[in-house]
C-alpha cells in the first residue's frame, strides 16, 4: 500500500509540475511510464488540455512515417 501511495504522489507531483510549465510532456510521459498519447489522455482526465495542436500531431505523424 505504501509504495503505491508514493508512486501516486510522484505522478501527482509531476502532473502539477507539467501544469505549471516546470516539466515537459516528454518528461511527464517518461516519469509516468506512458506513451505520449496515453499521457495526453491522462492529462485530459484532470482537465489539462493537450499540449500539442493538430498541426503538431500531423507533423509528428509525418516524421514517424519517414523514419519507418
Amino acid at each position: 500500500m505504501a509504495p503505491e501511495l508514493m508512486t501516486d504522489g510522484q505522478k501527482f507531483k509531476m502532473l502539477l509540475a507539467h501544469r505549471e510549465g516546470n516539466a515537459s510532456i516528454a518528461t511527464l510521459s517518461q516519469t509516468l511510464g506512458m506513451s505520449l498519447s496515453e499521457t495526453i489522455d491522462f492529462l485530459a482526465l484532470f482537465g489539462i488540455p493537450a499540449p500539442i495542436s493538430y498541426d503538431d500531431h500531423l507533423q509528428a505523424l509525418e516524421t514517424a512515417r519517414r523514419r519507418l
